[in-house]
């Protein structure tokens, strides 16, 4: 966990409930990686690689409201299975039309009015994407959250309201 040092995963998930144990999967593989880099058009920064070798997906610990985020994707062995990251990518882009900036990873309480996106128009000095909330509800209107996932999972953590800003239109 190089890229995560110093950041209890622990308690960013749902170790309990059913719905938690629904939206993880087994292990991921490089295989798995690969598919899902195909079928999104998208390379997965090291960072979502990183986290989905600790956990494939899963609910987000109910005690960390405070930021929305409810799931974080993992990779299904089946492409097409509901939760799984392809299925929610092709969902988000084909049937509620957001945009096609980058990878829908996080879901949000909201139950799919906003999501949390890693945003490859921007990237950091590592190639990291940003992190941006994308609101559906309000034209696709892009908000910037973090730099990166690292970044973005330390405020998770810290489970106080995340201060956004308005980003570029899509």
């Amino acid at each position: 966990m190089e890229l995560f040092n110093g950041i209890d995963l622990e308690k960013l998930f749902d170790q309990e409930s059913e719905y938690g144990e629904d939206m993880t999967f087994d292990p991921v593989t490089d295989e798995l990686i690969d598919r899902a880099e195909k079928t999104m058009g998208y390379r997965i920064p090291a960072s979502y690689r990183e986290l989905l070798k600790y956990r494939n997906g899963g609910a987000v610990s109910e005690e960390l409201d405070e930021s929305w985020l409810s799931v974080i994707y993992g990779i299904s062995p089946d492409p097409n299975k509901w939760g799984g990251l392809e299925a929610m990518f092709d969902n988000w882009k084909n049937e509620w039309e957001y945009p096609d900036i980058g990878i829908p990873f996080g879901e949000t309480q909201s139950a799919g009015h906003d999501m949390y996106y890693m945003d490859y128009r921007a990237t950091d000095d590592t190639g990291e994407p940003r992190i941006v909330r994308v609101d559906n509800e309000f034209e696709n209107e892009v908000h910037y959250v973090a730099e990166n996932l690292v970044e973005f999972i330390r405020l998770i953590l810290q489970n106080e309201e995340i201060e956004e800003q308005p980003s570029d239109p899509v």
